[in-house]
């Protein structure tokens, strides 16, 4: 069983990852079986290349990523993350986004399950 120190330490690397636009931060979270389902009912991503390949095309799609941790409550291998993302797109657009992930992380510190939780009136353009 991962503490609870390793789970917050893997969510939170997650997270930093994309503000820092670390992609071997991002890969060294991962366990190599994860699996993503994001968002919740579309068709899951499985392995770490699958998922390089998501976070190289968050990372082409916005020039600069805000990612706030508005909570994160870890229970038993897993934490739920409350977040607020602003997506800053190079043409001076952009996105903002408020929804939830689900991780699971293995006894490595791992995460080998995320599981995004958003809807459309969660997302929308900035004032």
């Amino acid at each position: 069983m991962p503490t609870t120190d390793q789970i917050r330490a893997a969510a939170n690397a997650y997270a930093e990852s994309f503000v820092q636009r670390d992609r071997e931060r991002f890969m060294a979270a991962l366990a190599d079986d994860v699996e993503q389902i994001d968002p919740v009912g579309s068709t899951p991503n499985h392995g770490k290349d699958a998922l390089g390949g998501f976070f190289d095309t968050v990372m082409s799609s916005a020039e600069r990523l805000e990612f706030e941790v508005r909570d994160l409550i870890v229970a038993v291998d897993e934490a739920a993350m409350v977040f607020h993302i602003v997506q800053h797109f190079a043409d001076g657009g952009g996105l903002i986004i408020d929804g939830v992930d689900i991780f699971r992380v293995n006894d490595d510190g791992k995460i080998t399950q995320i599981k995004g939780y958003v809807d459309p009136e969660h997302i929308r353009q900035p004032e």
